[in-house]
């Protein structure tokens, strides 16, 4: 939790952010879609792998960001903020693609963002964008497959829903989110402390099955 930034308000209506492999299956035309609708600068970020059908996406993908700019290499200091961050969101470009991040610099667009966008289109049986964005303090809008509505509490640290429709509708109420119960979830729930916990207790409860079985 110590390792991540946070803010306790975010620069209100400044940007969506979108990270991720830029792949179909992580639904970054969707959140191009939600952000064209409800009128709101996004934010994409993520690797393009070497591979045909992820190579086709991103160009295809292209047609739709107005501004292409890679600054994965740029160095995280504590001018950060004012030195990258800011001559961005300040574009009049509404769709902005920055690269892939290391972690240092996810950080900071984890933390000043108004909401994570989190589209995605398969059955993810984790997301780790979702915990390191809720430890930051921001809100996630997140379609609800895979693990997603476990990880998510629907209408106190995001909203989980079903449609490009609803998730632009969300973003509009996204403000009223209050980020401390963002941040407050994780800890309650994913510290490493209460998952090395929940680890040793089924680790215990397995020990008592297999005990029993052998009786």
């Amino acid at each position: 939790m110590e390792d991540y930034l946070f803010k306790k308000e975010s620069n209100r209506g400044t940007y969506l952010f979108s990270l991720g492999r830029i792949t179909e299956v992580k639904g970054q035309d969707i959140a191009i879609a939600v952000a064209k609708q409800s009128g709101a600068k996004l934010i994409l970020a993520g690797c393009v792998q070497d591979k045909r059908e992820d190579r086709a996406f991103f160009t295809r993908l292209k047609k739709s960001i107005d501004l292409i700019v890679d600054i994965g290499r740029h160095p995280v200091n504590g001018d950060y903020y004012d030195q990258v961050m800011q001559p961005i969101l300040s574009s009049d470009k509404q769709v902005i693609y920055i690269g892939e991040l290391g972690t240092a610099a996810k950080k900071h667009w984890y933390r000043h963002a108004q909401a994570i966008l989190f589209p995605i289109q398969w059955g993810e049986p984790f997301g780790m964008v979702l915990i390191e964005s809720m430890a930051s303090g921001t809100p996630i809008l997140a379609f609800g497959k895979g693990a997603v509505p476990e990880i998510v509490r629907h209408g106190e640290t995001g909203f989980v829903v079903d449609s490009v429709e609803s998730m632009v509708q969300a973003v509009g109420c996204i403000d009223h989110s209050d980020r401390r119960n963002c941040r407050r979830h994780v800890k309650t729930h994913f510290s490493i402390q209460k998952m090395a916990e929940g680890y040793a207790a089924f680790y215990e409860q397995l020990t008592d099955v297999s005990a029993f079985s052998a009786v």
